[in-house]
């Protein structure tokens, strides 16, 4: 059995033993020399621990070995962490005392007892460092370098790798087939199965998603859904996920009986395509079960099954599944090729020659193809070719369909470094969605991260080394981008990739399950993501360094005594806590990354900041949150602050400031003048002046600020924020009055030129700031990708934001009093060049865009928009507008006096697929030329009460999924199912909600 050797805490722990503060406390508590001593023994040992690895693969007495020495690494760490942390308190004690009691403090008994405590760990963590040293003499390990610590990606770009990752090689003839299969008819009454069987790595949900998003078959199906199963084949959740996919909504609190009607509202009648993908279920009882929830749909539905098993394909009901081969030789090659090799590199003939021997021992199978190749990117001696070329495991490959030890070479040729940060991973469920941001932070809380100097920022290199996992092949991107539309911020394991590094960690990584009856006694990283009755109280006293549970679960275990009993903690995630806050989480002093978000506590225990060691502090969403602890200041390497929608705090603690290691402050509450900021409890703006803050800000408040302060916060030099928003409210008061301090704040508020968002709230003020209306705005502000302002009741002029090369999603709320926005005619540019999304919400004043007049020649041409809504503005701007649009995907008009009907200038918007009309008190029908928008896939109809019919043209809306109609009376009472007179003209529409009751057409 294998144990991962934890190198990083290694390297801390010498780099700790080797530094003059490491020398300080040895004269200080009398242990110089027992650290010493303890510093050449586990140095001595580190030179044999990469040999060490490599042969535990194959005797279990170094795999035992392995083991205790990283039970004392692991001893040692928590030995100096405890040092560490008494020095910080020492030191913040010492700030805190008058002079007379300082040398009462040395001379505690307090003092004297963790001296003699820490001396006896010292003394049995070194003689248990001699037990193992001698041990390790009798295996004459070799003395080898880590000298890989700091190897970087080899220039390749992520997103070009991630696009080869997904290149699809050879399955074009299984791609046919298998559409063949799905669009076949069907007289059987039963629903019908396709199944795609074969070994991991295949890649059959690669095929499944090819054949999934073919134009043929969403045409062919009215709805299609996807489920990844996995290993857990539990009914009530395969079902939720069924609708959840159908519909878009959760119903994560309905019984069997209640989601078996959800089911059949939405999919009876309905010829239908449900993909299951991943299923390892065996269990004939839980198949039956789970058909017998599900309706049949209309003739033609179809559900397709992926499996590596033809046993599972059988208890499923499918006789003859498609079974998916392996690639061809030159397929395979040009797969290999394209990975393994620059393309500018000159290619040795002995390194293809031995390349092409890899491949064919590779079997065809793609994710094997892909992870030598990447793996092999990195090498460019023949030895190391050789090397791979040789192993065992990949000869043997084909022999048992097994290729996790072919796979176990991508993690063996993983630099040093990124080896506990892969395996680490197994925290996760399979199929998880991890949120990158989320893992680098977790391995800073673990101490995995190595930077090459000490001005190196951790976030970047943890960063980097991301990358390097990801050019590997070991993450796959998910679709979710940020706000930019940028950068790809979450990610997924292949399952076979999670069953390597599961493989990795063995016991010492668990993912709570209701299965789970016991706990190792070695475990260290416990995670918990799905509700259930009770966390084992075998986890108490365990060494557990990481304790994670995302998920509404029942709070009641969470007690003093069991947070108290996980001293050894870095990593503490309890989400959705609904009572108060255990004390005992103070006393956590390892602790690196506290996430307490979605919590229902008012406040936090105020000795949390005897917390030294943390790093991460997390409270996003707790809605209930009134303060912040007053002593926040004593957590000194504290290096983000999440309270995002903290909306209770009123104010924020003075000396935030003087934490100079603080890059994230997503909220800052500036609080009144009077009462408690004369006791100087209260920050003022200005303690941001020297923060280097990173990602988002949000300040709320500002109706309290001083331009005095606000200017000494200096946003203008903050050259890492992204996002800011500036918000005049303070929990739920709405600032009304203006002053000349509020033009003196918002003058003050300018933001550095590298921001991408901006959001402003409630601004008293009758005009923008000159920082936002001066012409050259675009200079100013060139990487501007947002804007939204809301609530700012007396300005009557908007910025000249259509000069923002960037700028590409504009929202306006409950600007009543605006009536144009600035604009210089003389441009020649033209206005809004890269916008996409547009929104006006009452903005009954607004008469146009800027001085040009809405019909001069000269106007605005919107060439990238595609999603525009309207409300409560003038017609003519309205009509205006829809004219211009004709790249329109998305449009929602409401409220638009004297509209009578729909602007004649969107007929001719043929890209148009959402359609949402609201409120319009005059329309009495739609127009006959509706039948033109061919793309169109959802039409809502609200609140039209003199609507009375629709026009034939709707049977021309072929593409139409959904219909809503609500609150229109005469519209809805024709448009009863199978009886009112304008039924025949919807009832091919597959998803019809009237009156908030939801049909099927035929």
């Amino acid at each position: 059995m294998a144990e991962q050797i934890p190198f990083s805490i290694i390297e801390n722990l010498l780099m700790k033993l080797g530094s003059s503060i490491s020398q300080e406390i040895g004269l200080m508590y009398g242990v110089r020399s027992e650290l010493g001593n303890l510093q050449d023994k586990l140095s001595m040992i580190k030179d044999f621990l990469v040999d060490a690895e490599e042969h535990q693969q194959k005797s279990h007495a170094v795999a035992t070995l392995v083991q205790r020495l990283k039970d004392v690494v692991y001893d040692a760490d928590d030995l100096f962490d405890d040092f560490a942390a008494e020095e910080l308190q020492r030191n913040s004690d010492v700030k805190g005392r008058f002079a007379g009691q300082v040398s009462d403090f040395f001379s505690s008994s307090n003092h004297l007892t963790f001296r003699f405590k820490m001396g006896h760990r010292i003394k049995a963590i070194r003689e248990r460092l001699d037990d193992i040293g001698n041990d390790m003499s009798k295996f004459n390990f070799i003395p080898r370098v880590i000298s890989d610590v700091q190897i970087r990606n080899r220039g390749r770009e992520t997103c070009s790798v991630v696009e080869k990752s997904h290149r699809i090689m050879g399955r074009d003839e299984d791609k046919r087939q298998i559409i063949e299969l799905l669009l076949q008819s069907s007289s059987q009454k039963s629903l019908s199965m396709v199944g795609i069987v074969g070994m991991g790595g295949l890649g059959k949900t690669t095929l499944a998603q090819l054949v999934y998003n073919v134009e043929g078959v969403a045409n062919y199906f009215d709805l299609k859904m996807w489920v990844c199963v996995s290993d857990d084949f539990d009914v009530k959740i395969v079902v939720r996920s069924v609708i959840k996919s159908a519909t878009n909504r959760d119903v994560e609190n309905l019984e069997l009986d209640q989601l078996q009607q959800l089911l059949r509202q939405n999919l009876d009648g309905k010829r239908y395509l449900l993909v299951l993908d991943d299923v390892w279920n065996k269990d004939k009882k839980k198949w039956g079960q789970f058909m017998t929830l599900l309706p049949v749909g209309a003739n033609g539905s179809k559900v397709l099954v992926t499996t590596r098993s033809t046993r599972v394909a059988s208890v499923m009901g499918i006789d003859s599944p498609y079974i998916v081969e392996g690639l061809k030789d030159d397929e395979s090659w040009e797969l290999f090729e394209s990975l393994a090799f620059r393309k500018e590199e000159k290619r040795h003939q002995n390194l293809v020659s031995i390349g092409k021997d890899i491949v064919k021992m590779c079997k065809g199978v793609p994710l094997v193809i892909e992870t030598l190749g990447r793996i092999l990117y990195f090498k460019t001696e023949e030895s190391q070719w050789l090397n791979i070329r040789n192993n065992r495991s990949l000869m043997l490959l084909g022999d048992k369909n097994d290729i996790l030890p072919v796979l176990r070479l991508s993690y063996d040729n993983l630099p040093i470094h990124l080896k506990q940060c892969f395996a680490y991973c197994a925290l996760f469920p399979k199929d998880y969605v991890i949120k990158k941001r989320l893992l680098v932070r977790l391995w800073m809380a673990q101490g995995y991260i190595q930077p090459s100097h000490e001005n190196e920022c951790l976030e970047d290199v943890g960063d980097e080394y991301f990358k390097n996992l990801l050019t590997r092949s070991l993450f796959q991107e998910v679709e979710e981008r940020d706000m930019f539309g940028d950068a790809i911020l979450s990610y997924k394991m292949h399952d076979l990739i999670h069953d390597l590094a599961q493989s990795v960690v063995k016991s010492d990584i668990i993912v709570l399950t209701d299965d789970v009856q016991t706990i190792p006694k070695r475990v260290h990283h416990v995670s918990l993501f799905r509700a259930t009755n009770e966390v084992p109280k075998d986890l108490m006293d365990k060494p557990i360094r990481t304790f994670c549970m995302e998920c509404c679960s029942d709070d009641h275990y969470i007690t003093d005594r069991f947070i108290s009993s996980l001293e050894c903690l870095r990593v503490l995630k309890i989400s959705f806590i609904q009572h108060k806050l255990p004390t005992s989480i103070a006393k956590l002093s390892h602790l690196r990354y506290l996430d307490l978000s979605h919590g229902s506590f008012e406040n936090l225990p105020s000795a949390i900041t005897r917390l030294k060691h943390l790093l991460i502090l997390k409270l996003n969403c707790c809605f209930k949150l009134k303060e912040l602890p007053r002593n926040m200041k004593k957590l000194i390497n504290l290096r983000h602050l999440e309270i995002d929608e903290c909306y209770g705090l009123t104010y924020m603690p003075s000396g935030l400031g003087e934490l100079t290691k603080l890059q994230t402050v997503t909220l800052f509450a500036v609080g009144s003048d009077s009462g408690e900021c004369r006791h100087n409890r209260i920050g003022r703006l200005s303690e941001l002046e020297f923060l280097n803050l990173r990602g988002q800000l949000e300040i709320t408040g500002l109706s309290n600020a001083r331009g005095s302060e606000v200017r000494v916060a200096n946003l203008g030099a903050k050259q890492y924020l992204e996002i800011l928003t500036l918000n005049w409210r303070l929990g739920g008061e709405v600032p009304i009055k203006e002053s000349e301090e509020t033009l003196l704040v918002m003058e003050s508020l300018r933001p550095h030129p590298n921001l991408k968002v901006l959001f402003i709230e409630s601004f008293t003020g009758v005009r923008f700031p000159n920082w936002m209306m001066n012409d050259g705005s675009n200079l100013l502000f060139p990487n501007l990708v947002k804007i939204r302002i809301w609530y700012c009741y007396r300005c009557k002029v908007l910025p000249p934001f259509g000069q923002l090369p960037s700028l590409k999603h504009l929202e306006f709320y409950n600007l009543e009093a605006v009536e144009y926005m600035k604009d210089y005619p003389l441009s020649a540019k033209p206005l809004f060049p890269s916008l996409k999304t547009l929104h006006i919400l009452d903005m009954p004043n607004l008469k146009g865009w800027g001085m040009r007049e809405v019909a001069a020649e000269q106007t605005p041409s919107y060439p990238y928009l595609e999603d525009l809504s309207l409300m409560n503005i003038s017609t003519e701007l309205c009509l205006h507008l829809i004219a211009v649009s004709s790249s329109l995907k998305s449009l929602c008009v409401s409220r638009i006096k004297d509209l009578i009907s729909l602007p004649e200038g969107l007929q001719h918007v043929s890209t148009l697929q959402t359609l949402e009309i609201e409120d319009f008190s005059c329309m009495e029908t739609l127009p006959d030329w509706i039948g033109l928008l061919t793309s169109l896939t959802k039409l809502t109809l609200i609140d039209c009460p003199k609507l009375t019919s629709l026009p034939e043209e709707m049977r021309s809306l072929r593409n139409l999924q959904t219909l809503k109609i609500n609150y229109c009376p005469y519209l809805s009472q024709r448009c009863q199912k199978e009886m009112g007179e304008d039924w025949p003209k919807i009832s091919h529409i597959p998803q019809i909600l009237i009156d908030k009751e939801w049909w099927d057409g035929l």
